[in-house]
């Protein structure tokens, strides 16, 4: 519940009573800048205010803090004004995004990183990424308390939702504490238990993100420190279609940082090519998958393994081959080098290309070259 901004002062004497007058309104204006990396709107490299930015003021005699708001006109800016109640005298501790449930005590600032975060076009959400300043004056300066974790999509489809999940036993999100006496930078301590609720944070993507072939960046705002034994991520559309990806790598997140991920290939359900279950090649070109060269009747299927594998859709009649080979181990969104022999009439040229590797499922891959926006279907088992 939002604190009233109305306070009434009586001052009581055994002579007399001083009452200023009912509903008496004090306020205070404190000016707001941050570090780049922080808070509310990316600008390249500027961080701007929002709109709908407040923060939570704290003093020795208000521990629970007051809420204020931003300046109409300072939306977009680097600096911005922010107004409410008295709070006492300084030195003053400053919180954003303003929480009701925050409390100080013993120069120790209490409050909570929530579970879900909003996606913001080249950005972080409005309210993700925590920040606390101190000052004796009403200039704060705002310092970050956790680093950003920026994936890099590319695909078909549209992403509704995001879900990163630690794992190792590390939390990202849940109650946390930071000490207010830091002289250069703060550091951020969560005290949440690192259970399965609490190493999965979600990122809303509201009406819905649309991948294509280049990248689309989500943000999340993560405690710093170290993912120890990486991440998975589930990547869900409308209809609650996922995608899984996962790295067992050490990540280190960084405090005011970004950390950028290389790109990766996502096809949710609303791909056509991913429809489509016939061995062979398809002009992936227009609206809809057209097919070169697929498994008919007439035609044999082959498939060799050795160092490489090897797929082969030949036609004793028509006199005609074509030949895929590719590694024996590939990563569902990660490139991989194949090549392709044609032999006769089959209208599929032959060389070597990268390709992505878009789903495996059924003894079946989808793989992809972008450049020439071509399709295949090969059998990884028959």
């Amino acid at each position: 519940m939002r604190k009233t901004s109305l306070f009434v002062f009586l001052a009581l004497a055994v002579a007399c009573v001083h009452n200023p007058g009912e509903n008496e309104e004090m306020s205070r204006t404190f000016t707001a800048t941050s570090e780049y990396g922080t808070r509310t709107t990316l600008d390249g490299t500027e961080v701007l205010w929002s709109a709908e930015d407040r923060i939570s003021i704290f003093s020795k005699t208000t521990p629970l803090g007051e809420a204020y708001s931003i300046r109409t006109e300072d939306a977009g800016k680097k600096s911005a004004a922010f107004s409410g109640p008295e709070v006492g005298a300084g030195p003053w501790f400053a919180l954003y995004p303003a929480d009701a449930a925050a409390s100080m005590s013993d120069g120790s600032l209490t409050f909570m990183i929530p579970c879900e975060q909003r996606y913001s076009a080249n950005s972080f959400g409005s309210g993700n990424n925590p920040m606390v300043a101190v000052s004796s004056t009403e200039s704060l300066n705002f310092k970050n308390l956790c680093g950003l974790l920026k994936l890099n999509l590319t695909g078909s489809g549209t992403v509704k939702s995001i879900v990163l999940k630690t794992n190792a036993e590390e939390a990202l999100w849940g109650s946390a504490t930071v000490s207010l006496d830091y002289t250069d930078a703060p550091a951020l301590q969560l005290t949440q238990t690192a259970d399965e609720e609490h190493r999965a944070l979600k990122l809303d993507c509201g009406a819905g993100v649309t991948l294509g072939n280049e990248p689309a960046g989500f943000y999340f705002v993560v405690p710093a420190g170290t993912l120890g034994s990486g991440f998975s991520v589930d990547i869900s559309d409308a209809d609650g279609n996922t995608v899984s990806r996962s790295t067992s790598t050490s990540i280190n997140i960084s405090r005011a940082v970004i950390k950028g991920m290389k790109p990766i290939d996502c096809q949710l359900s609303g791909s056509p090519f991913l429809l489509e279950g016939g061995y062979g090649v398809y002009d992936l070109g227009g609206s809809a998958p057209v097919p070169v060269r697929v498994f008919g009747q007439g035609d044999q299927l082959a498939l060799r393994n050795g160092q490489v594998r090897t797929f082969r859709i030949q036609s004793l009649v028509n006199a005609n081959a074509l030949s895929i080979s590719f590694p024996q181990s590939m990563t569902v969104g990660e490139s991989c080098s194949i090549s392709v022999v044609s032999t006769g009439s089959t209208g599929v040229a032959g060389g070597t290309i990268e390709a992505v590797l878009l789903q495996q499922a059924d003894g079946k891959c989808w793989l992809e070259d972008k450049a020439s926006k071509t399709g295949y279907i090969i059998a990884s088992e028959l």
